[in-house]
């Protein structure tokens, strides 16, 4: 069942990603990464029970912001990768500081429980949300020099998405695995997460590859 609605979730944000490229175009992937950035940041907090393994939350969409990088790179070339990694580099710092700043500032006592939920919520899985950031954006700076790369040799799309989601997706994972389970999990465990994470995340990231395929068929038609 939890694998079903991971998927749910991928369909969700792959639809919406390519409704805000037809509404708003690059504008609008721009804005959806920071949006997917974000909302992949919370949904992490919260981890769900596949084979027995925990999986944070949040999959599908991050897999989005890693579709809608590769669309913004195939169109404008090597000119967007950094401006990519630095838009999103500000942005998550920004969401990081307001976010400790909110659960720092004293509470009133109207509604003093949820207040104290909110604050140990936030305090407690401060890490998740670091690891979800720093694993994205290093995953999008090695996704975008190897998919560049493979793009230059003129192959299919298809092929340049599916090869360095490979390798990007594995790097990421395993950064993410070990800032939120070191010294937390056994190593068999921790082991037995990268590989149910990676393999979820990489058949989320081969159905995104549709969605390259759908913004390339507008571009064609205006």
């Amino acid at each position: 069942m939890n694998f079903v609605l991971l998927i749910i979730e991928v369909v969700i944000s792959y639809a919406l990603l390519i409704f805000v490229y037809k509404k708003y175009e690059d504008e609008g992937l721009h804005i959806w990464m920071v949006i997917a950035l974000i909302l992949s940041s919370l949904m992490c907090i919260k981890s769900i029970e596949i084979n027995s393994v925990n999986i944070s939350l949040g999959l599908g969409i991050s897999s989005s912001i890693y579709i809608a990088n590769n669309i913004l790179v195939q169109k404008k070339g090597a000119k967007y990768i950094n401006n990519s990694i630095i838009m999103l580099i500000v942005f998550s710092t920004i969401f990081i500081c307001l976010l400790l700043l909110s659960s720092l500032i004293i509470s009133s006592e109207y509604k003093n429980i949820t207040n104290l939920i909110y604050d140990n919520i936030v305090l407690l899985n401060i890490k998740y949300v670091v690891a979800n950031i720093i694993s994205i954006i290093i995953g999008i700076y090695i996704n975008d020099y190897i998919y560049y790369e493979l793009r230059k040799i003129k192959n299919k799309i298809w092929i340049s998405n599916i090869l360095s989601s490979f390798i990007f997706n594995f790097v990421e994972v395993v950064i993410f695995v070990f800032i939120t389970k070191f010294m937390n999990v056994s190593l068999y465990i921790a082991m037995m997460t990268v590989v149910m994470r990676y393999i979820i995340k990489l058949i989320m990231l081969i159905i995104g590859t549709s969605v390259i395929y759908t913004v390339n068929s507008f571009r064609e038609r205006l």
